[in-house]
């Protein structure tokens, strides 16, 4: 009799530690909440124009060669700050951080440039898109192309996304367009030596992020990079 009621603890012994271990382990099972990311809107530029010789400048005393330019900007949702990025072709000119809406660059005169803003927040940073201008002032060479103005429409019923563009250049030169577009940071689609100012609809993927890169290049191997980002309709 002894050695029953032994067993029998011993049995209730074991169930009671299966049963522990079973239920600690449902509880390590649980996947830890998801901690939602807010980067910020991009923000949209307001001055210099876009595709413009720069009309909202200052003269630099003491140096007839450069010019002091005004750059503004609209606030971006949930910003905290923002970083301003002048280039000319390829070469980056000027890069600062800002809290403020607005800044004045000293840049050397009959230049073209081009522009954008970076919104930036603890969870994140969105670049914004591109824009570019002409200094005054009496040009040195050829004037490089002004950035692409890039369009995309999306036509929701044969998921296709169309884009466009319209070149332009203060020297009146002929143009020609090499387009990159990315789908999440993987190349899409490429094109060089494009004479058109469009190409043929893509198929897109609903929800998705889209970069659109158009280069526009001159006769003097001068250029500008535009660039457009988006988001597809779901």
């Amino acid at each position: 009799m002894k050695n029953i009621k032994t067993f029998i603890g011993q049995l209730l012994l074991i169930y009671t530690v299966v049963l522990f271990s079973c239920c600690s382990g449902e509880g390590g099972s649980e996947e830890p909440p998801l901690i939602q990311k807010n980067p910020p809107s991009k923000a949209v530029a307001v001055l210099p124009s876009n595709g413009e010789p720069c009309s909202d400048y200052e003269e630099v005393i003491d140096d007839d060669s450069k010019v002091l330019i005004s750059f503004k900007w609209n606030a971006a949702e949930l910003a905290q700050s923002y970083t301003l990025v002048i280039l000319e072709g390829a070469s980056e000119v000027f890069r600062n951080t800002l809290n403020t809406l607005e800044t004045k660059v000293t840049l050397e005169k009959g230049r073209t440039y081009s522009w954008g803003v970076i919104s930036s927040n603890e969870d994140g940073e969105t670049i914004g898109d591109t824009f570019s201008f002409t200094t005054p002032g009496r040009q040195i060479g050829n004037f490089a192309p002004y950035t692409a103005e890039i369009s995309i429409s999306f036509d929701v019923q044969n998921s296709e996304m169309r884009v466009s563009w319209i070149g332009k250049d203060e020297d009146e030169d002929t143009l020609r367009y090499d387009i990159k577009i990315l789908e999440n940071e993987t190349v899409l689609s490429e094109f060089s030596n494009l004479e058109a100012s469009s190409i043929d609809p893509i198929v897109y993927t609903p929800s998705t992020s889209y970069r659109i890169e158009v280069t526009s290049k001159d006769n003097s191997d001068n250029y500008s990079v535009s660039i457009l980002n988006v988001v597809s309709p779901d």
